[in-house]
């Protein structure tokens, strides 16, 4: 019996997973030195709190990009290059080959670590197809026209057809579509639940501004889903949902904070908490 040329699921798992492991170095080597530097530095200047997170963010962000640039560079250069395969697969004994069985360009390299972001985006499906599918293919494969086989694999070899796993494959699609149709509606839930408290905080906010203006509240009033008041301390608007809040405007200001009542978080009024 002829021995199949494709390289399975977990000889690709482990192959990517070293893979994985150098790529992480380069960008940290760059990003983390320069990041405490600068942390450190900050750390001596008084009032440097917003400083310092917003030099995390952009350090994080630079890190990121980094990371994305270095992947790939990394797996388009190797997988198109003379050995047709990066470190990892090297050391299992594995390349990537094009429809033709033979070297791939720069191009299509690129294209296929494009399309493992689709493989991402799916759980990891599109990974594990690879175990499942006619020739070992990922769903990057698929996309990009190539196969990873053997490393004594040679270009007019023949790519012979394999029996097809197709109840997994039945699976990992119906799973594929419950977690697409999840994702859709988590999306629509939270964009709706983050929304309401954020437009009608603001909403709130203009009224408790007009009301310090005016001197009014001298009765407390309901609108807009809050109770206003005024006292002594100032004036607030409380929330009247369970998820509550208060906002509060000191006497004489005119910058409004949240106040979190039982624990509830303001993250998603858009309005600054009070310290």
């Amino acid at each position: 019996m002829t021995k199949s040329p494709y390289a399975g699921f977990w000889r690709r798992t482990a192959a990517f997973a070293i893979d994985c492991i150098l790529l992480s170095v380069p960008a940290t080597l760059i990003c983390l030195p320069l990041l405490l530097l600068s942390l450190g530095a900050l750390a001596q200047v008084p009032n440097s709190e917003d400083l310092a997170a917003a030099s995390l963010v952009g350090w994080l962000f630079l890190w990121n990009i980094l990371a994305a640039v270095s992947f790939w560079l990394y797996f388009a250069f190797l997988e198109s290059g003379r050995r047709q395969a990066t470190f990892g697969k090297r050391l299992l004994g594995i390349k990537v080959v094009g429809s033709d069985g033979g070297r791939i360009g720069f191009g299509r390299a690129t294209g296929r670590v494009c399309s493992k972001f689709l493989s991402y985006a799916l759980a990891y499906l599109g990974f594990i197809m690879a175990a499942c599918t006619n020739r070992k293919r990922a769903l990057h494969d698929y996309i990009a026209e190539t196969y990873v086989v053997r490393a004594d694999f040679s270009a007019g070899d023949e790519l012979p057809d394999t029996p097809k796993h197709l109840v997994w494959l039945a699976v990992l699609t119906a799973l594929a579509a419950l977690l697409f149709t999840f994702g859709m509606i988590s999306t629509i839930i939270n964009a709706e639940a983050t929304a309401e408290p954020e437009l009608s905080g603001r909403a709130a906010v203009r009224l408790l501004q007009l009301a310090s203006q005016r001197s009014l509240l001298a009765q407390p009033l309901e609108e807009n889903g809050f109770t206003f008041h005024r006292n002594m301390d100032g004036y607030r608007a409380i929330r009247n949902t369970e998820a509550g809040y208060a906002l509060y405007l000191p006497p004489g200001g005119n910058k409004v904070c949240c106040e979190e009542l039982s624990g509830n978080s303001c993250t998603f009024t858009g309005i600054e908490a009070c310290y």
